[in-house]
């Protein structure tokens, strides 16, 4: 709770008080984060609320053990979502977080009320569900250009993190933002900044297993916990890892495109070398970190996940990790791959971008990758 009220303070301290480091500061800037900023605020105490319910209510959450969860990390814009989602339709063995679920119930009090909510408007006959989608249409369009974003979707499970205020998200509206920036090395931080953020981590994922079932495997997906990944193994050693990697060239301009949108929400530039900059070091060190973490791993405990093999054959793939972690693979669940094999194949990105959009260039770029281009492969253009 200290760790949420001391950022709490200096956010606003960044929005209302001079010198302000965010700049351009436009009226309408400001107007929007003194907008956002308290119905953000009045949403988390709510789970908050939430939270302390749960300790009367539902106690029993604290008794579910995470077992052998599935990590899904890497590098943004390296095809994490595709695989979370295929994963994610091996329900018998995993289950992993949705949008609604992180949003609007972390907590056990929470899910139950909407669960309950849901069920009697399926009882009315869904009367309430045009009105839902209007609402995430209008408040979660933009983030199509990212992926394309439903309420019902699998979604990154950092989004737990906002009640303690320790979401990578928040560098959208806040891109000077050093406590921010910090998580971005989170590995490197102190046990005393870890360790509240850890458990706080593992609390919301008992949550979610005790709704869902205790039995069941939880499913990961976040490049943004890259980062995160010593912290990650510490935590849950029985875990295993996912790293997906794609070629540094495609990655620093797709997360800079992606992140352009927000961008221009809040009143900047993504192209500004203070911003531009920040993320392509955060990519360098998420590959670096990636590689030495992992080179300390078992074999039977991670995978690397390159981009253009995994979309190629996603059945092989897939069957390939099954086999690597000791799982079996049931009949339903490898039909649902032979579907997916055919739309890894069949994507094409509705996306343009390059480096040059960005006012960078392969030669300054690429030898800051130089590690992750020997061991995929990777800058070397068409063979």
């Amino acid at each position: 709770m200290f760790l949420s009220v001391r950022l709490v303070i200096r956010l606003l301290r960044l929005t209302l008080l001079p010198p302000w480091p965010n700049g351009p500061w436009t009226a309408r800037r400001l107007s929007l984060l003194l907008l956002l900023i308290p119905l953000f605020l009045l949403l988390q105490a709510t789970h908050w609320i939430g939270f302390l319910l749960d300790e009367v209510l539902f106690r029993g959450y604290k008794k579910v053990v995470v077992k052998e969860p599935l990590f899904i990390v890497g590098l943004p814009r390296s095809g994490t979502t595709f695989l979370h989602r295929v994963f994610a339709r091996d329900t018998d063995r995993f289950t992993t977080t949705r949008l609604w679920e992180l949003l609007l119930a972390p907590s056990v009090t929470e899910r139950k009320i909407w669960l309950g909510l849901g069920a009697l408007n399926r009882a009315l006959g869904k009367p309430f569900t045009r009105f839902g989608k209007w609402g995430e249409k209008t408040g979660l369009g933009w983030l199509d250009v990212i992926h394309e974003v439903s309420l019902e979707d699998p979604e990154e499970d950092y989004f737990l993190l906002l009640p303690v205020f320790a979401c990578f998200l928040l560098v959208v509206p806040f891109p000077y933002h050093e406590a921010v920036w910090r998580l971005a090395r989170f590995d490197q931080l102190s046990d005393r900044e870890r360790k509240p953020i850890l458990a706080f981590y593992e609390a919301a994922l008992k949550r979610h297993l005790y709704v869902t079932g205790p039995e069941k495997q939880l499913l990961s997906k976040n490049p943004s916990f890259t980062p995160f990944m010593r912290s990650l193994r510490e935590t849950f050693p029985d875990g295993k890892v996912l790293c997906c990697v794609r070629e540094p060239a495609e990655v620093v301009p797709s997360l800079l495109s992606s992140v352009q949108a927000g961008a221009k929400v809040f009143g900047y530039d993504v192209a500004d070398p203070r911003v531009r900059d920040r993320f392509v070091e955060m990519l360098e060190f998420y590959s670096k970190h990636a590689l030495s973490t992992l080179a300390d791993v078992p074999e039977s405990e991670h995978a690397f996940a390159p981009l253009k093999v995994m979309r190629s054959d996603v059945e092989g793939f897939v069957l390939g990790v099954y086999d690597r972690f000791g799982w079996k693979v049931d009949s339903g669940f490898r039909e649902k791959l032979k579907e997916d094999s055919e739309r890894g194949r069949g994507h094409k990105s509705r996306h343009s971008y390059s480096l040059e959009g960005f006012g960078l260039t392969e030669e300054e770029v690429l030898p800051r990758f130089s590690g992750l281009n020997d061991r995929f492969g990777f800058g070397r253009g068409p063979e």
